[in-house]
């Protein structure tokens, strides 16, 4: 299957796009990208659907600002509106003590979310694809979050907005053969070429020899992905609600009774702690050792941080502030 039908069978099928949906279009100008804007481009021409282009420029390279008129000359050609937006990511990276990366992303995510209430669209979509998936399941699990879920396709950015990712099922190697046969422009970013950011060393290295192992290696990633996605909702919905039955969250304390705790299964208990831990960073780690210390008994105090303890006291564990 090529890659308009994959893309019109994934907006249609899961119905990530309807009738008189308003979307906004996170375009920066790339293969993927401009891919994503020429077939909503040729979407609108079978549903009614208003379409807005939105590029950013991060303020990083010199080319930005000719890419940022490249996707605006594209957009008016397909008659679609387009916004160009400057955002400061070195800045916002220096004074959060986040990477440029995480930075850049989270600029763009709390832009695009207010273009899109300014303009009253109800959804916005950007083009992470198969190979983007890929990446970030193997980077979890490199970095042993035990979460392979990858890129969600829909998800809720407010009451009013939500981000579609349409082209997720959709490997780059189609784009790339998409993007050929339509002679559509696109920007090369530099950065995507350096093994400074550890998603590059995964794209360039870890994947092509996933590949070589097993020509199908990112359709079957993807698949896990949305196998476990299923899972998590059923589990989140199971382990929230004997949350409720088992800890009670007080004022510098949060309080676990172990006699109800211990009743549930290995997989809830995991979920019920993950979402109480206070202290996120080593998450995993974090409650490998606590789970070992309720089992054995162990009342000897587990400091998390600098301002969280946990410790067990009869039947009950706590995790307490400022101890």
């Amino acid at each position: 299957m090529k890659a308009w039908e994959l893309f019109y069978k994934n907006v249609t099928h899961n119905r990530f796009v309807c009738a008189r949906n308003r979307i906004v279009l996170a375009v920066s100008g790339g293969m993927d990208s401009m891919c994503m804007l020429h077939m909503f481009w040729r979407l609108k021409k079978k549903i009614n659907i208003d379409l807005l282009s939105v590029n950013f420029n991060h303020n990083l390279r010199k080319e930005s600002k000719k890419e940022a008129l490249i996707v605006k000359s594209f957009s008016e050609k397909l008659n679609i509106d387009c916004i160009l937006e400057s955002i400061d990511v070195e800045g916002h990276s220096k004074s959060n003590n986040v990477s440029i990366e995480t930075a850049g992303r989270d600029l763009r995510y709390v832009s695009l979310h207010k273009i899109a209430e300014k303009y009253n669209f109800n959804k916005i979509s950007t083009a992470h694809n198969a190979n983007d998936n890929a990446e970030t399941v193997l980077m979890w699990l490199l970095r042993g979050s035990g979460n392979f879920s990858g890129i969600p396709q829909e998800r809720g950015l407010s009451k009013n907005v939500v981000i579609i990712r349409p082209l997720l099922p959709i490997k780059r190697d189609f784009i790339e053969h998409y993007v050929k046969k339509h002679q559509l422009p696109f920007c090369t970013d530099s950065s995507n070429f350096t093994d400074i950011y550890t998603r590059n060393k995964i794209r360039h290295s870890l994947i092509p020899a996933c590949e070589k192992i097993n020509s199908m290696a990112l359709e079957h990633i993807f698949s896990l992905s949305c196998i476990q996605t299923r899972e998590n909702h059923y589990l989140n919905i199971v382990s929230a609600k004997f949350l409720k039955k088992c800890v009670k969250f007080r004022k510098n304390q949060i309080l676990l009774d172990l006699t109800m705790f211990l009743r549930y299964n290995e997989a809830i208990r995991f979920r019920i702690l993950r979402d109480i831990l206070p202290q996120k960073k080593d998450n995993n780690l974090c409650i490998n050792l606590i789970m070992y210390k309720i089992l054995s008994l162990d009342k000897s105090v587990y400091r998390l941080s600098a301002d969280w303890v946990f410790k067990i006291k009869e039947t009950n564990a706590y995790f307490l502030k400022g101890f």
